[in-house]
């Protein structure tokens, strides 16, 4: 994989509007010039100029841990002033031309649970969540991606895994079937539970199979939204208490609950262990044994030389925009406490 970021200048590319943007970040969809491929287009914070940074470091460290992860790299137009302005650039994960369509978690959820809370998430549980994925006809494997994905969360510190942050992708037809009331099942009555799965496994067997979408939104971690300065004082602390408070403290929390508790990530994952340790274990052993300190160092290093190097020069990204050398060693630390966390995890699941 290629460790340094490609910056794209996308201000001649074409605004594609036939497709539904998700998301609260402004974003748009364009189509690359010669080729028809569309691609998102996701503005910078405005607050924090530089976390489309924690995006692309993100899908590059995915990509070197072997996960199935959306590809994300800087891009760059102007606004209405004629100021660059920067963001991340990914291609659209579903296929147009097949008729393929994404469909957020959400949608799958409130099949469950029509009065699924959509603003706080606080129905977004891990239970709800599996029964979801079963509905949806996914396969052992995207049971796994699933668990990947929130091991992946818990080493870069991701807090906003919410109900539209995690998709599936399905053919056109199948938005016919979720379209389908629940079966009028009273379960309250010998055997209704029973009864209910048995309607909805007919919904299944109608023709319902999505797959899990690689993972995508996981800028809202490592970080992004913390000033150099308060990073620098954390790094500069002999005992590194701040930073492990960060990494491993009350704040480090998961969007996805357990059992309608929102918990931190290690606590999530533990409760998830403890109880389907067959999903969680190689999961978590994966990302664990494949996270290479070196090549981390390596990738943080690197990854904005191209920007540096060309764009600096041109005077084309303001130094707002521009990944600070104290950010990117608070990642890197951040990133050895969490992999250190996760291993210590991963050995008391196993005991």
């Amino acid at each position: 994989m290629e460790l340094v970021a490609q910056p794209v200048y996308v201000e001649h590319w074409p605004t594609y509007s036939a497709t539904s943007t998700y998301g609260k970040r402004e974003k748009d969809v364009r189509v690359e010039p010669g080729t028809d491929k569309l691609f998102y287009y996701k503005h910078s914070d405005r607050r924090y100029p530089w976390d489309f940074w924690c995006e692309v470091i993100a899908s590059k460290l995915g990509q070197m841990l072997g996960l199935d992860i959306a590809s994300y790299e800087p891009a760059y137009s102007k606004d209405e002033e004629g100021k660059y302005i920067w963001g991340c650039l990914s291609p659209l994960l579903h296929d147009l031309k097949k008729g393929e369509e994404f469909a957020h978690g959400q949608s799958y959820l409130q099949v469950f649970k029509p009065d699924f809370e959509t603003v706080r998430g606080t129905d977004h549980n891990y239970e709800l969540i599996q029964d979801a994925l079963q509905l949806a006809g996914g396969h052992e494997d995207d049971l796994l991606k699933f668990h990947e994905m929130l091991v992946f969360d818990a080493l870069i510190c991701n807090r906003d895994r919410h109900q539209e942050n995690w998709a599936l992708i399905r053919s056109a037809k199948d938005d016919d079937v979720l379209k389908r009331p629940m079966p009028h099942v009273d379960t309250k009555q010998p055997g209704g539970w029973v009864k209910l799965f048995e309607e909805l496994a007919k919904i299944i067997m109608t023709g319902l199979a999505a797959r899990l979408a690689p993972i995508y939104d996981s800028g809202t971690s490592l970080g992004h939204n913390l000033l150099e300065a308060k990073m620098a004082v954390m790094l500069a602390e002999p005992s590194r208490a701040a930073l492990h408070r960060f990494a491993t403290g009350p704040k480090a929390t998961a969007h996805i609950r357990w059992q309608g508790a929102r918990l931190r990530h290690d606590e999530l994952l533990l409760n998830i262990g403890r109880s389907t340790p067959e999903r969680l274990l190689p999961a978590l052993t994966k990302v664990t044994e494949a996270f290479d300190p070196v090549r981390v160092a390596e990738l943080l290093e690197v990854i904005d030389t191209k920007v540096v190097r060309e764009e600096v020069k041109k005077e084309l990204i303001p130094a707002a925009y521009m990944l600070n050398p104290v950010r990117k060693a608070f990642v890197r630390e951040l990133l050895y406490l969490r992999h250190q966390e996760l291993c210590k995890l991963r050995e008391l699941i196993r005991a």
